[in-house]
């Protein structure tokens, strides 16, 4: 899927590449939406334990920003989204993935923005949330589909500002 896209993926290419008949994909997944929507749900597992591990990490904002701009792990989550614009039963799916994580996130930001010095009230957690995950994503389809885009200076702006945010809270929290 990586490689080729989501529209190369086939119950033979599948095959193929795990040395198996293709019967056996079947066997297993009745269509391809059904092989996606479980590729989905494995990886989601492990993506929603790890935002939660980098929320309560020291540095939750970098952390974050490290997890959600590692292209490894994004670009799958990004291509699953393309097929979603064309595959109801995995749109369903990457909704509720998605709705799962900004829920955590914003959860979190609540009570970390103001460690930030930060207003909530001023800067809401949901628009920091999709701020980050957005850039984040537009910058590994850009880096992925060799577009040059400044994505490096986008990333190293990000790593600045995180940076500033990281030392201000610590300096606070320490202080407090």
């Amino acid at each position: 899927m990586l490689r080729d896209g989501y529209a190369a993926v086939s119950s033979r290419s599948v095959a193929a590449r795990v040395g198996i008949n293709p019967p056996l994909v079947h066997y297993y997944f009745a269509t391809i939406d059904d092989l996606f929507v479980a590729v989905l749900r494995r990886r989601s597992l492990r993506n929603v334990a790890r935002m939660a591990e980098a929320l309560a990490a020291a540095e939750p904002l970098t952390q974050w920003w490290r997890l959600a701009s590692d292209p490894r792990g994004s670009a799958l989550f990004i291509e699953l989204i393309a097929a979603a614009n064309h595959r109801p039963a995995l749109r369903a799916e990457v909704g509720e993935v998605a709705r799962e994580v900004r829920e955590m996130q914003i959860e979190r930001l609540r009570s970390l923005l103001p460690e930030y010095g930060i207003d909530p009230e001023a800067i809401a957690p949901a628009l920091v949330a999709a701020a980050m995950q957005g850039l984040a994503f537009g910058l590994v389809q850009d880096q992925g589909a060799g577009y040059d885009t400044a994505t490096a200076d986008a990333a190293a702006g990000m790593n600045r500002l995180l940076s500033r945010l990281e030392q201000r809270r610590a300096a606070a929290v320490s202080g407090s």
